[in-house]
Order: C-alpha cells, then structure tokens, then sequence
C-alpha cells in the first residue's frame, strides 16, 4: 500500500491498524487524510498479526513505545484478556477496536463499532423510535450494533445467521441487557423473505462480498421484499457499493456504505485516542479520499 499522505520523524505518533490479513485495508489512507487535515504528526500503518501472536506483539509494542492500536478480524475478540481496561459493553460483545496504551503502560480498549455503524445511519435522518431491524450475520460487531439500536428505540430485531446458535447468543446476550426484543432464525431464503417484509432498517454485518474474502451472498431475492422507506446498511468498506448495497440500489432503496461508517468510527476513536473532535467537513474529507482511491462515489 502506498502511503503518499504521510510525513514521518522520530516524533511521528504510530498507530497501527492489525489484523490477519490486511492487504486490502482502506482504514490508513482515512486515518492518515485526517491526520494531514489536522496537521497532526501520526502515521497509520497497516500490520498482519497472525492469529495467536498477539501476546508477543503487545509486549513489542510496549518496548517500542506504540501507544495506539486499531484491531480488526481476526484480533477484535482475541486481544480482549490481554487488555488491563475494556468498557462494559465491548467485554459483553467481545469486540474491541480501539486501544490506548498509557504511557505507564497501561492498556484501555473500546469498540466503537456499534456507535460508528449508529452515527453513520443518523446521518440518513431516520427515525428508529419504534421500528422494526433485521440483521445479516451474527459475528462479533452484531451484538454492540445491536445495544446501540436498541438505545435508539428499535423494538424488534431479527438476526439471521448461516448457524442459528451463534445468532442465538448474540440473541440471548441483547434480551438479557435491552428492552428490545431479539429473536435468531438461520438464513434461509424463506426465513430472509419473510423477516424482509417487515424491516424499517436492514444490516448487512457479515463479510460475505468483501474484497479478498472470497465469497459473496448466495441469495439476494430478499431485497425485493424490503418496503421502500427501509434503508440499508452495510459494514462492508472495499467495495463501497457491495452486492447488497447495490441490489438496493437498483430497488431506489435508501443505502448507508460501510465508508460512512468508517467515518463515524473515526470520530469516536479520535476521542479516545488523542482527546481531538472531528467535524462534519473532517469526516467528509477522509470519506472522499477514499472514494478517489476506490474510484467510487458515495450518495
């Protein structure tokens, strides 16, 4: 990956985004738009972490003085027993992806998953009070989306999964916690179809269709049976208009793309990390950059 947007000196803040594997990342070319937006002297670099290493590679860290870390797959839930400090609902869902390592050593780590994926649907200018959510995929980020739609007044949601006992833990985990009710089925195509026609939101949480994950949706008919105010979501960043957004937006549905999401992560982690507010115009701005680069454009 080449990094053109960058400067670096021995003062230069590193933050590394870590994960197994990790050439198709997008996040450092976003973090590194803000840094230079903010004329801030830090640099995002991508590192492969093989599962299982993660041990070895905090205590590199902490010998090289690498204060600040961003996990993504397979390291979000991993990393967590190996943290000092982790907020509530991250230990909960065991998804973490954001880490802060004081400088006496000490490790904080939050998920900001559920609370970017939340920013970038307000964005929409939806009303959740009262609706009905339907989830694609019971991975590790399901659970926090889940808790920070449930703070929004969604009072249903359906997780579809390709097994129905991870979808029943995430289930089980969200009834105990929220007032929201959560129920798990399996995807099939029935079970897709019928939960669809009831959906004021639609997520798409799962991997399936991202670049270099080889594999993508084996169904997609359920799209039709959306009702036409439902909007769609995807966590999906590369490619920015995924095989879901793109069959809801032939259907002249309303779409959030994973890029937004990014960028609704990135206000939340500027927070923790570096005590730095974000406006509108810097998230814009790391959006875009990342549009030029995908050759894309964002609605």
């Amino acid at each position: 990956m080449k990094l053109e947007n960058v400067k670096f000196d021995i003062d230069t803040k590193l933050v590394l985004n870590i994960g197994d594997p990790m050439r198709k990342t997008n996040a450092p070319r976003a973090y590194n738009k803000l840094f230079s937006e903010l004329d801030m002297n830090a640099i995002m670099l991508p590192v492969e972490i093989p599962k299982g290493k993660l041990p070895e590679f905090l205590e590199a860290c902490k010998i090289l003085k690498i204060r600040y870390l961003c996990p993504t797959m397979p390291h979000k839930k991993d990393i967590i027993p190996l943290l000092d400090d982790v907020d509530e609902s991250s230990r909960i869902f065991q998804s973490v992806n954001a880490i802060r390592i004081d400088e006496d050593g000490t490790s904080h780590g939050v998920g900001m998953d559920g609370k970017g994926a939340l920013n970038a649907i307000l964005t929409s200018g939806i009303d959740l009070e009262g609706k009905e959510a339907v989830m694609l995929g019971s991975g590790s980020i399901s659970g926090v989306i889940g808790l920070e739609l449930s703070k929004r007044g969604i009072k249903k949601l359906t997780i579809l999964n390709r097994t129905a006992d991870q979808a029943e833990e995430v289930a089980g985990i969200l009834n105990r916690h929220t007032s929201m009710e959560t129920i798990a089925l399996t995807s099939t195509s029935e079970n897709l179809d019928e939960a669809a026609k009831h959906a004021g939101i639609f997520l798409q949480v799962t991997p399936l269709g991202m670049a270099g994950y080889g594999a993508t949706h084996e169904y997609l008919g359920f799209i039709d049976k959306l009702p036409e105010e439902c909007l769609v979501f995807d966590v999906i960043i590369n490619p920015a208009d995924t095989p879901v957004i793109e069959a809801a937006k032939k259907r002249g549905l309303r779409t959030i793309p994973g890029l937004k999401m990014l960028a609704g992560q990135m206000e939340e982690i500027f927070r923790f990390m570096f005590q730095t507010e974000l406006t509108p115009e810097n998230k814009e701005a790391c959006i875009q950059e990342l549009c030029r680069f995908l050759g894309v454009s964002v609605d």
